[in-house]
């Protein structure tokens, strides 16, 4: 037993100094990085499609920011209080490390710099899931059934990610509909129990840990942070993908009519109903209007046609006009446009 101990020990012992051996990187290098890994993964064609070289550069910048920053692997460890309940000499401690690194990569490959917000901040969020993905099923899953922990796992997900959108609590009936427990939907009642019972299995509270709550409050705040912007880039990515669905689907319009939809739904700031008559020469109302609904037809023929051809659901809506580029500007690739929420323009469009 003591061996083992001590093996497990140095191993720990091992990754965390292996880990401080990199220094920080500067926030401009950091940057630099980042563009030449999204220069994969944004590829027009898709990050299995991009050049060698290409790829090549993407995986030695991606390895040097992970390697660069497992110190925050270990900072996470050390600092809220993991360690209580993974503690160097425990066997498994290496493996949780090892898990939380392997998600730091993700992260790097994910982390996009054009948002405006540091690659630490964000990948906090990752690795403080690899950590806890980890107890979850070699430690917690000792005290408690293994298909109940998991399940309740994922409403702390939920819950995290409602305070870190709306800081509040989520109502508890409209948790527990997002849950199915042997294939049957959960009651509010039966959710209610089995998280307190989840709850009481725990292995000591990382938030209420002795000596350092106002520590553990902070890196919380953190956490819900890092949470908001993983939920904000996948929102982003799939406006995204609207706006190169939307430059598609354009090219079934006739001149007039592709000036009638920039007019209407990309210039920035919105155009009054006034200015919108001028600007297409003069129209009547009641022509643009049909107009209008002739262009948003098209649209409409065209995704349907797009789907039928490629056997996947594109989805179109008037909201997607909203994330098209600045006036006159032709439309951007990926990663170009940001996918930044615009207010919608005075003057509603007409239903679809």
């Amino acid at each position: 037993m003591t061996r083992s101990h001590t093996a497990a020990r140095s191993s720990a012992a091992n990754w965390i100094d292996a880990s401080a051996r990199h220094q920080p990187l500067c926030e401009r290098t950091v940057i630099e990085l980042a563009r030449r890994v999204q220069r994969w993964q944004q590829y027009p064609d898709g990050p299995e499609l991009a050049p060698k070289a290409i790829k090549r550069s993407a995986l030695r910048a991606r390895d040097q920011l992970v390697n660069h920053n497992l110190r925050l692997v270990a900072h996470i460890w050390q600092r809220r209080s993991i360690s209580s309940s993974l503690p160097a000499q425990d066997e498994g401690t290496a493996d949780a490390l090892q898990e939380a690194a392997l998600n730091l990569v993700r992260a790097a490959e994910k982390f996009d710099p054009t948002k405006g917000y540091r690659f630490s901040t964000y990948a906090t969020f990752w690795v403080q899931r690899g950590i806890h993905d980890y107890q979850q099923r070699y430690v917690r899953a000792i005290r408690f059934p293994a298909e109940k922990a998991s399940l309740m796992l994922k409403a702390q997900r939920l819950i995290e990610s409602e305070q870190a959108r709306s800081g509040q609590w989520p109502d508890i009936t409209w948790l527990a509909s997002q849950l199915r427990f042997e294939g049957q939907p959960l009651s509010a009642q039966a959710f209610t129990t089995m998280f307190e019972q989840w709850q009481q299995s725990q292995i000591e509270s990382l938030d209420h840990a002795p000596g350092v709550e106002e520590e553990a409050g902070a890196l919380s705040r953190m956490d819900q942070a890092s949470l908001a912007l993983v939920a904000k880039q996948e929102q982003d990515e799939q406006d995204q993908a609207d706006v190169l669905l939307l430059a598609e689907l354009r090219q079934c319009l006739d001149g007039l009519e592709q000036r009638l939809i920039r007019n209407r739904y990309l210039r920035r700031p919105a155009l009054s109903p006034c200015q919108l008559r001028r600007s297409m020469g003069g129209l009547k109302q009641a022509q643009l209007q049909q107009l209008e609904g002739q262009a948003l037809a098209k649209l409409r023929q065209a995704a349907a046609e797009r789907q039928a051809l490629a056997g996947t659901t594109p989805t179109f809506h008037p909201t997607a006009l909203e994330q098209g580029p600045k006036p006159e500007q032709p439309l951007q690739p990926v990663g170009a446009i940001g996918g930044r929420h615009r207010s919608r323009p005075s003057h509603r469009p007409g239903a679809i």
